[in-house]
């Protein structure tokens, strides 16, 4: 978490889970209205179709000439030459409910005219559409009609490119981006809230959200919110029910703190039953961040948040993994450090298992702001390790395989729903040109990767790689912070998860979000990695603030007025 205008850090531990709560309380196309919407061609329930949600005829949008549709049908096209397709990236998995898709491609100089072709098999007709924009979005009624109705198909796509003027074709056609577009056959649940500073140079904090599928995002925690002179919001983790973040937040006398409100939109403190005065006190000690929860431990009997602190009065000068009980009524009791016997690292950015019983952390050479960790001369460990809950007691800590290779800085951790993936950033270790070694926070070379929850061999995702259109590569992203939709998805035999992270791929270098999908399989009892997919731009966040640190989870969010 950085209060003083980082642009992509380690600053929202947000991994959530479902459960009950611990207390009793462009250019945007216009199709015509011949078909869309959905009408079913044929009688009967025949879910195979036709169906006619794209609109019968050529669609004209964004000024294009009234000619463009003939020009385009007249000529023979050119096999290559035409515009590059940077978003969505072919390939791509598009969850049911996803907000209407907006298609954004990257022309050669002297075209103007643009033919975007798409074409699903058990639709009537293909939408046509012709426009000067180097953009088109789906129409929210068509797009709605297709997801329903083409769930688990996929979409053609045909982009190409004229010159034309005067309504006399000057060059071309020429064929662009020809591929697929993937619907899938399931939804993604939940709502994501992530951390935003701002525009470039604002250093205005908070914390933002969206409902998948909505079209707009909404502040849902600023620092003036709280009334309490809070300076800063950051790292962020859900209640399992939704109802709170719990979140650090900065004071104006530079102490940094903990504590929990509700996400919808009013700041609401916790009610005592939910989380005690005497928790609430114990989170508001100083140098206290990276909340975490479980929902196997979110009950009225048993609820517990972990925290880290580096408080020298109260566990020494090093980083520690504490856990607080919110239900204490006694604070020398209701809180206590969590051993991790056997390792003797910095601890940094835990996450916790849905069924309580493990922990996942970074163990480092150093650690700082109880997320950012950093290898020294000699020491390059930085890996990720599990360690038992056992009741706040913990116990041995070791280091999980695939994810703490010598050769590699692995941290960010975050388990997946059903506790059997874990996703992290990954990264070869490097001296900056100062000679100091590279760290976790802001790390352009960071990558994404998933491994099996116990330990396996890791997985490079596809979301990784922007199209090669773009002219950006991966390392040198910072593709950073995964974090896993709250549930996934069974489907014809596989498992649908979803992740989201940040990335600096978009043509401003500042972090955005972006989500993709993750599809398992079982093979001889085992759940394996089936496809990792291209990763999709989040369209509804504003795409000037730098945008990180996310939280995915079934937080209570109102929808966006």
């Amino acid at each position: 978490m950085s209060c003083s205008g980082g642009s992509n850090g380690g600053s929202s531990a947000a991994q959530g889970t479902g459960g009950a709560g611990p207390g009793a309380g462009g250019s945007s196309g216009s199709a015509g209205a011949d078909g869309a919407g959905g009408t079913f061609i044929g009688s009967g329930p025949n879910l195979d179709g036709p169906f006619a949600d794209f609109p019968a005829g050529p669609q004209i949008d964004g000024g294009a000439p009234s000619e463009a549709p003939g020009l385009f049908e007249e000529t023979p096209a050119q096999p290559e030459g035409g515009p590059c397709i940077a978003e969505p990236p072919m390939e791509v998995l598009v969850p049911t409910n996803w907000t209407p898709l907006r298609f954004e491609w990257i022309a050669p100089a002297g075209q103007n005219v643009f033919e975007l072709r798409l074409s699903v098999e058990n639709q009537v007709n293909e939408l046509v559409v012709y426009t000067t924009a180097t953009s088109y979005t789906i129409p929210e009624d068509v797009w709605t009609g297709l997801a329903t109705h083409s769930a688990g198909r996929d979409i053609e796509v045909v982009l190409r490119s004229a010159q034309i003027d005067g309504g006399q074709l000057v060059s071309g056609p020429f064929v662009g981006t020809k591929g697929v577009v993937h619907v899938a056959p399931v939804a993604a649940p939940g709502s994501i809230i992530y951390w935003t500073t701002g525009a470039p140079g604002t250093n205005k904090t908070a914390l933002k959200g969206f409902t998948i599928g909505d079209t707009e995002v909404k502040t849902v925690l600023a620092p003036e919110d709280l009334g309490d002179g809070t300076t800063c919001v950051g790292c962020h983790s859900s209640s399992p029910d939704g109802i709170f973040s719990f979140f650090a937040r900065d004071t104006a006398a530079g102490a940094r703190n903990a504590t929990a409100r509700t996400v919808d939109g009013t700041a609401g403190v916790p009610t005592a039953m939910q989380v005690s005065t005497v928790a609430l006190d114990l989170l508001a000690r100083p140098k206290q961040t990276v909340p975490t929860l479980s929902e196997a431990h979110y009950t009225a009997q048993d609820a517990v948040v972990l925290t880290m602190m580096a408080n020298p009065q109260l566990v020494g000068p090093a980083w520690e993994l504490v856990w607080t009980d919110l239900h204490a009524q006694d604070p020398e009791t209701g809180w206590g450090i969590l051993e991790r016997t056997g390792d003797t690292g910095a601890i940094a950015s835990p996450t916790w298992w849905h069924d309580g019983t493990t922990i996942a952390y970074t163990s480092a050479a150093t650690s700082g702001e109880g997320v950012i960790t950093q290898t020294v001369d000699g020491d390059q460990r930085t890996d990720i390790y599990t360690v038992p809950y056992n009741d706040r007691q913990g116990g041995d800590a070791t280091p999980l395989p695939g994810a703490s290779d010598p050769a590699y800085l692995e941290y960010y951790p975050v388990i997946s729903p059903g506790d059997a993936l874990l996703a992290f950033n990954r990264f070869a270790p490097y001296k900056q040109p100062d000679g100091r070694w590279a760290d976790s926070y802001d790390e352009p070379m960071a990558e994404v990767f998933v491994v099996p929850a116990k330990g396996g061999e890791p997985v490079r995702v596809a979301a990784n790689d922007p199209p090669a259109c773009a002219g950006k590569t991966s390392p040198g992203l910072t593709n950073s912070w995964p974090r896993w939709a709250p549930s996934a998805e069974a489907s014809e035999g596989k498992k649908y998860y979803w992740l989201t992270f940040s990335s600096k791929r978009r043509d401003s270098n500042n972090p955005q979000l972006f989500v993709s999908g993750v599809v398992t399989r079982m093979d001889n009892g085992v759940e394996v990695i089936d496809t990792t997919y291209p990763a999709l731009y989040v369209t509804s966040q504003i795409p000037e603030e730098n945008n990180h640190t996310p939280a995915w989870d079934v937080f209570q969010i109102e929808p966006p007025r």
